[in-house]
Protein backbone atom coordinates (compact mmCIF):
# COMPACT_ATOMS: atom_id res chain seq x y z
CA UNK A 1 0.00 0.00 0.00
CA UNK A 2 1.19 3.23 -0.83
CA UNK A 3 0.44 5.57 1.75
CA UNK A 4 0.82 9.73 1.88
CA UNK A 5 1.25 11.84 5.18
CA UNK A 6 0.47 15.48 5.67
CA UNK A 7 1.12 17.43 8.80
CA UNK A 8 1.82 21.17 8.71
CA UNK A 9 -0.22 22.10 12.57
CA UNK A 10 2.95 24.12 13.45
CA UNK A 11 5.92 25.59 11.71
CA UNK A 12 7.22 21.58 10.85
CA UNK A 13 6.28 20.51 7.32
CA UNK A 14 5.98 17.22 7.10
CA UNK A 15 5.09 15.41 3.73
CA UNK A 16 5.81 11.35 3.29
CA UNK A 17 5.18 8.87 1.20
CA UNK A 18 5.51 5.02 2.19
CA UNK A 19 5.55 2.69 -0.26
CA UNK A 20 7.22 -0.74 -0.34
CA UNK A 21 8.27 -0.74 3.04
CA UNK A 22 9.91 2.53 2.37
CA UNK A 23 9.74 5.95 3.37
CA UNK A 24 10.74 8.96 1.70
CA UNK A 25 9.99 12.21 3.36
CA UNK A 26 10.02 16.30 3.78
CA UNK A 27 10.60 17.44 7.33
CA UNK A 28 11.68 20.64 7.99
CA UNK A 29 10.61 24.53 9.68
CA UNK A 30 9.39 26.38 6.80
CA UNK A 31 8.14 28.79 9.11
CA UNK A 32 4.30 28.98 8.63
CA UNK A 33 4.56 29.10 4.82
CA UNK A 34 2.65 26.24 4.19
CA UNK A 35 0.42 27.29 1.29
CA UNK A 36 3.44 28.12 -0.70
CA UNK A 37 5.64 25.21 -0.05
CA UNK A 38 3.60 22.21 0.22
CA UNK A 39 2.86 21.43 -3.32
CA UNK A 40 6.37 21.66 -3.87
CA UNK A 41 7.33 19.43 -1.00
CA UNK A 42 4.72 16.95 -2.27
CA UNK A 43 6.39 17.08 -5.85
CA UNK A 44 9.65 16.35 -4.76
CA UNK A 45 8.79 13.19 -2.25
CA UNK A 46 6.77 11.68 -4.69
CA UNK A 47 9.59 11.87 -7.17
CA UNK A 48 12.20 10.11 -4.41
CA UNK A 49 9.51 7.66 -4.45
CA UNK A 50 9.22 7.08 -7.88
CA UNK A 51 5.79 7.32 -7.84
CA UNK A 52 2.53 9.09 -9.17
CA UNK A 53 0.30 10.87 -6.91
CA UNK A 54 -2.66 8.55 -8.57
CA UNK A 55 -0.79 5.19 -7.13
CA UNK A 56 -1.74 6.46 -3.37
CA UNK A 57 -4.12 4.16 -1.83
CA UNK A 58 -4.34 5.76 1.48
CA UNK A 59 -3.61 9.52 2.95
CA UNK A 60 -3.27 10.02 6.44
CA UNK A 61 -3.84 14.10 7.69
CA UNK A 62 -3.11 15.92 10.96
CA UNK A 63 -5.89 17.51 11.84
CA UNK A 64 -4.70 19.66 15.03
CA UNK A 65 -5.12 20.89 17.36
CA UNK A 66 -2.32 23.54 15.84
CA UNK A 67 -2.50 26.52 13.85
CA UNK A 68 -5.41 27.46 12.77
CA UNK A 69 -4.09 28.41 9.17
CA UNK A 70 -1.55 25.39 8.77
CA UNK A 71 -4.19 22.78 10.27
CA UNK A 72 -7.02 24.08 7.25
CA UNK A 73 -4.01 24.14 4.86
CA UNK A 74 -3.30 20.23 5.70
CA UNK A 75 -6.89 18.89 6.24
CA UNK A 76 -8.64 20.56 2.68
CA UNK A 77 -5.31 19.79 0.86
CA UNK A 78 -5.81 16.19 2.11
CA UNK A 79 -9.79 15.75 1.50
CA UNK A 80 -9.14 17.23 -2.04
CA UNK A 81 -6.66 14.31 -2.93
CA UNK A 82 -9.20 11.66 -1.14
CA UNK A 83 -11.84 13.05 -3.62
CA UNK A 84 -10.02 13.40 -6.26
CA UNK A 85 -8.42 9.96 -6.42
CA UNK A 86 -11.35 7.91 -4.40
CA UNK A 87 -9.33 6.71 -1.83
CA UNK A 88 -9.89 6.65 2.21
CA UNK A 89 -8.28 9.53 4.51
CA UNK A 90 -7.79 8.98 8.34
CA UNK A 91 -7.90 12.07 10.55
CA UNK A 92 -4.43 11.61 12.70
CA UNK A 93 -4.84 13.99 15.84
CA UNK A 94 -1.07 15.81 15.32
CA UNK A 95 -0.16 15.23 18.74
CA UNK A 96 -0.78 11.94 17.84
CA UNK A 97 1.87 12.01 14.96
CA UNK A 98 4.69 13.34 17.84
CA UNK A 99 4.33 11.17 20.21
CA UNK A 100 4.33 8.46 17.81
CA UNK A 101 7.18 9.88 16.41
CA UNK A 102 9.00 9.90 19.72
CA UNK A 103 11.40 7.38 20.93
CA UNK A 104 10.91 7.08 24.42
CA UNK A 105 12.24 4.96 26.94
CA UNK A 106 10.47 2.31 28.48
CA UNK A 107 7.50 3.87 31.38
CA UNK A 108 8.69 7.75 30.21
CA UNK A 109 5.63 10.02 29.69
CA UNK A 110 4.92 11.87 26.79
CA UNK A 111 4.30 15.66 26.72
CA UNK A 112 3.63 16.42 23.41
CA UNK A 113 2.48 20.81 23.05
CA UNK A 114 2.48 23.60 20.26
CA UNK A 115 2.58 27.43 21.65
CA UNK A 116 -0.82 27.93 21.21
CA UNK A 117 -0.17 31.52 22.53
CA UNK A 118 -2.15 33.46 25.07
CA UNK A 119 -0.50 31.81 27.42
CA UNK A 120 -1.71 28.37 26.26
CA UNK A 121 -1.00 24.82 24.75
CA UNK A 122 -2.00 22.60 22.43
CA UNK A 123 -1.10 19.40 23.95
CA UNK A 124 -1.32 16.01 25.07
CA UNK A 125 0.20 13.49 27.91
CA UNK A 126 1.19 10.01 27.03
CA UNK A 127 3.13 7.03 28.17
CA UNK A 128 5.88 4.26 26.67
CA UNK A 129 4.52 0.95 27.75
CA UNK A 130 6.60 -0.58 24.95
CA UNK A 131 3.50 -0.48 21.98
CA UNK A 132 3.10 1.63 19.33
CA UNK A 133 1.61 4.24 19.49
CA UNK A 134 1.87 4.98 22.62
CA UNK A 135 -0.99 5.38 25.62
CA UNK A 136 -2.93 8.28 25.60
CA UNK A 137 -3.27 9.88 29.15
CA UNK A 138 -4.67 13.36 28.61
CA UNK A 139 -6.41 14.22 25.04
CA UNK A 140 -5.79 16.86 22.71
CA UNK A 141 -7.02 19.97 23.40
CA UNK A 142 -5.76 23.33 24.64
CA UNK A 143 -4.58 23.83 27.92
CA UNK A 144 -2.32 26.12 29.95
CA UNK A 145 0.55 24.31 30.42
CA UNK A 146 0.52 24.06 34.30
CA UNK A 147 -2.53 21.98 34.03
CA UNK A 148 -0.96 19.63 32.33
CA UNK A 149 2.00 19.35 34.04
CA UNK A 150 0.02 18.72 37.38
CA UNK A 151 -0.79 15.51 36.09
CA UNK A 152 2.56 14.62 36.41
CA UNK A 153 3.78 12.29 39.59
CA UNK A 154 6.89 13.06 41.56
CA UNK A 155 8.22 9.78 40.28
CA UNK A 156 7.37 10.26 36.60
CA UNK A 157 9.97 10.77 33.99
CA UNK A 158 8.78 13.29 31.22
CA UNK A 159 9.76 13.51 27.69
CA UNK A 160 8.89 17.19 26.30
CA UNK A 161 8.18 17.59 22.40
CA UNK A 162 7.01 20.17 20.07
CA UNK A 163 7.47 24.46 20.29
CA UNK A 164 5.13 24.87 23.38
CA UNK A 165 7.62 22.56 25.54
CA UNK A 166 10.36 25.13 24.64
CA UNK A 167 8.14 28.34 25.11
CA UNK A 168 7.24 27.24 28.46
CA UNK A 169 10.85 25.68 29.07
CA UNK A 170 10.89 27.68 32.40
CA UNK A 171 7.96 26.66 33.55
CA UNK A 172 8.39 23.14 33.25
CA UNK A 173 11.60 23.46 35.08
CA UNK A 174 10.05 25.21 37.81
CA UNK A 175 7.20 22.30 38.10
CA UNK A 176 9.73 19.70 38.18
CA UNK A 177 11.27 20.79 40.98
CA UNK A 178 8.24 21.60 42.88
CA UNK A 179 6.61 18.39 42.28
CA UNK A 180 9.64 15.80 41.92
CA UNK A 181 9.77 14.56 38.35
CA UNK A 182 12.26 14.38 36.11
CA UNK A 183 11.94 15.53 32.37
CA UNK A 184 14.28 15.49 29.44
CA UNK A 185 13.61 18.30 26.25
CA UNK A 186 14.07 17.33 22.59
CA UNK A 187 15.12 20.66 20.98
CA UNK A 188 13.74 21.12 17.13
CA UNK A 189 11.83 18.04 17.02
CA UNK A 190 10.67 16.46 13.98
CA UNK A 191 8.34 14.44 13.49
CA UNK A 192 8.80 11.19 11.12
CA UNK A 193 6.89 10.20 8.10
CA UNK A 194 7.59 6.52 8.66
CA UNK A 195 5.73 6.70 12.24
CA UNK A 196 3.09 8.88 10.13
CA UNK A 197 2.13 6.36 8.12
CA UNK A 198 2.13 3.67 10.36
CA UNK A 199 -0.57 5.38 12.69
CA UNK A 200 -2.30 6.35 9.44
CA UNK A 201 -2.54 2.49 8.78
CA UNK A 202 -3.56 1.92 12.14
CA UNK A 203 -6.27 4.40 12.25
CA UNK A 204 -7.80 3.21 9.00
CA UNK A 205 -7.95 -0.09 9.91
CA UNK A 206 -9.70 0.43 13.66
CA UNK A 207 -12.55 2.59 11.09
CA UNK A 208 -12.57 1.92 6.93
CA UNK A 209 -16.20 2.84 6.93
CA UNK A 210 -15.73 6.36 8.54
CA UNK A 211 -12.28 6.88 6.44
CA UNK A 212 -13.42 5.35 2.88
CA UNK A 213 -15.36 9.19 2.57
CA UNK A 214 -12.85 12.25 3.04
CA UNK A 215 -15.72 14.76 4.84
CA UNK A 216 -15.79 12.81 7.59
CA UNK A 217 -12.69 14.26 8.19
CA UNK A 218 -12.23 17.57 9.57
CA UNK A 219 -10.02 19.79 11.31
CA UNK A 220 -9.89 19.85 14.96
CA UNK A 221 -9.37 23.28 16.48
CA UNK A 222 -9.74 22.92 20.45
CA UNK A 223 -10.45 26.87 20.45
CA UNK A 224 -12.50 29.47 18.70
CA UNK A 225 -10.44 31.37 16.54
CA UNK A 226 -10.40 35.10 17.18
CA UNK A 227 -12.79 36.16 14.74
CA UNK A 228 -15.44 34.09 16.22
CA UNK A 229 -15.06 35.26 19.42
CA UNK A 230 -14.90 38.39 18.26
CA UNK A 231 -18.41 37.94 16.54
CA UNK A 232 -19.61 36.24 19.73
CA UNK A 233 -19.11 39.47 21.97
CA UNK A 234 -20.31 41.62 18.80
CA UNK A 235 -24.02 39.80 18.49
CA UNK A 236 -24.21 39.53 22.79
CA UNK A 237 -23.74 43.27 23.08
CA UNK A 238 -26.47 43.94 19.79
CA UNK A 239 -28.80 41.45 21.60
Amino acid sequence: MNILTIDTSTDIELISVTTDGKTFEFAENVKMSHSVTMFDSLDRVLKEAKINLKDINLVGVGVGPGSFTGVRIAVSTARMISQILNIPLAGLTSQDIYAASADPEPGEKILAAFDAKKSRVFAALYISRGMFPPETLINAGDYSIESILDKVSPVDRLLCIGDGCGRYAGIIDEKSRLIGFSYRFIDNFIPRGDAAARLTSIKYSESPQKFSFYGNTVPFYARKSDAEIAKEEKDKKNT
